[in-house]
């Protein structure tokens, strides 16, 4: 690791240790915050712009990775099935193992689990937002 890299650890809202590579790219015009995994799945990304001859701003970006960590979409119930928590589902796009894949705290999940997850609200509207990651 250099010194514009390093490896910090956040507690989600589970008590659950999750760890983010931070690390400056691009001459030194982006940071970004990538959650590493041992198993080399997908985690949540964070990227900020780094403003010409200004510090880059680590403050701001352990910020947006706790509060994202602060909150959490969804939830198993008594049957072991996943439901959303709110009518907003927030997450970001990836590959997954068949295709496009959504995560959703810290689950990778397919279309296909994510039409389950809407099933309940067949009838009422859908807005699909698509933000730079880690904005929401």
């Amino acid at each position: 690791m250099t010194d514009e890299e390093m490896l910090e650890d956040f507690i989600d809202c589970t008590g659950k240790r999750r760890r983010f590579r931070l690390i400056i790219y691009a001459a030194g015009q982006f940071l970004e915050a990538r959650e590493v995994h041992d198993d080399e799945a997908s985690g949540l990304r964070f990227v900020l712009p780094v403003k010409f001859n200004e510090a880059p701003p680590w403050g701001e970006i352990r910020k947006r990775i706790r509060e994202r960590l602060a909150r959490r979409e969804l939830v198993r119930d008594d049957v072991g099935r996943l439901q959303l928590l709110t009518d907003v589902l927030r997450g970001q796009l990836t590959e997954g193992d068949d295709g496009l894949a959504l995560i959703v705290d810290d689950r990778v999940l397919s279309w296909e689990e994510v039409g389950a997850l809407l099933e309940s609200n067949m009838g009422f509207g859908l807005r699909i937002e698509i933000h730079d990651p880690g904005k929401e």
